[in-house]
């Protein structure tokens, strides 16, 4: 076969494609509820075992995570035909059809079923949002984010009727489906409101609340306990998977971080490094000599200069100081002898 009539045989092949796709366009605006049932029946936006496999994807029930994602695989298979469906009126059906799927799949018996349902309607109501992150994102960042999208420009959904079908299909994932939610209303609920919702969602669901996000308050605040730094850790290693370099959202990340950090010392490390493989204080390359963390331009000032602080409160400057003395068991420092230490040492 030559060239001719290979072009001809994939002109023939997309010629049927596009029939076949304007012939379900037309049956969407006839019957769109039907379509909508026969779409997310098995084999189809919800795929089988042996089509998983066929793929190359692994199956949800290994990957322990508990915010479903659609494989990019799978989804740009069913990008095309989404894209030719697209409408307010199709998205507002198919959002209703996935929450009303899930609140029957909320006993768990069907895992497979029930992670794609989940992450259908997280992939739906993504593509709605506009955060602000992506506000400074490049060209080419944004258009590799829109290609992976079901559609483009925002529309308004149903913001109450989401929540309370939320809420009423309780699961392993609903507080995945709540964050998603909360983050993109167009009139946001109070920060103390929404994370009430999540922590009573944590509990009837019988998940762990280091899994959810906490509001922005709090993940400022800093660490007082050693249950606080392991709650934080999860967090963090959370955070770190999204933001993976290979990820489009962890590389408009990144960017903005170093943007945030320009023209000063500091600045974000891109390589991938095993940071559990330094001690805490080191930086890869760093050298062994101490000097090399001193800064360019400092002031010295010897300790005797400074002013010492002596019982009561008062303030002295130590070479002339006659403090009082400490009692204690052993041999005890004078004054002198105190002074003599710091005149030797040097602050910069």
């Amino acid at each position: 076969m030559d060239v001719y009539s290979i072009n001809i045989s994939l002109s023939g092949e997309w010629g049927c494609l596009s029939w076949l796709l304007e012939e379900i366009k037309q049956a969407s605006l006839e019957s769109s509820q039907l379509l909508v049932e026969v779409l997310l029946e098995d084999g189809f936006l919800v795929p089988t075992a042996q089509q998983l496999e066929t793929l190359g994807c692994e199956p949800p029930e290994s990957s322990g995570s508990s915010e479903p994602r659609i494989p990019p695989v799978f989804l740009r298979f069913w990008l095309p035909l989404l894209r030719m469906l697209h409408s307010p009126s199709f998205i507002h059906l198919l959002l209703e059809k996935l929450l009303l799927e899930l609140k029957l799949l909320s006993g768990g018996q069907n895992e497979r079923r029930l992670f794609f349902v989940c992450a259908w309607t997280s992939e739906v109501i993504l593509c709605n949002s506009n955060k602000f992150q992506f506000r400074f994102e490049k060209k080419t960042q944004k258009k590799a984010r829109m290609k992976e999208r079901i559609y483009v420009n925002r529309i308004q959904l149903r913001w109450q009727q989401l929540l309370s079908a939320c809420l009423e299909a309780p699961c392993v994932y609903t507080p995945h489906l709540l964050q998603v939610i909360l983050d993109d209303m167009e009139h946001p609920l109070p920060q103390e409101t929404q994370q009430k919702l999540l922590q009573l969602c944590s509990i009837y669901t019988q998940t762990s609340s280091t899994e959810l996000r906490p509001p922005k308050e709090q993940q400022q605040q800093p660490v007082y306990t050693l249950e606080s730094l392991q709650q934080r850790g999860p967090l963090r290693s959370s955070s770190e998977r999204s933001e993976a370099p290979g990820d489009p959202r962890g590389a408009e990340a990144l960017a903005e971080k170093a943007k945030l950090l320009r023209g000063s010392p500091w600045q974000v490390c891109f390589d991938k490094v095993q940071w559990k493989n330094f001690p805490l204080g080191k930086v890869p390359g760093q050298q062994e000599d101490p000097s090399c963390l001193m800064a360019e331009t400092y002031s010295a000032m010897a300790v005797s200069e400074q002013p010492m602080e002596l019982e009561g409160g008062r303030k002295q400057a130590a070479p002339g100081a006659s403090g009082l003395t400490r009692t204690a068991e052993g041999l005890l420092w004078t004054q002198s002898d105190v002074s003599r230490l710091k005149s030797g040492l040097k602050l910069f």
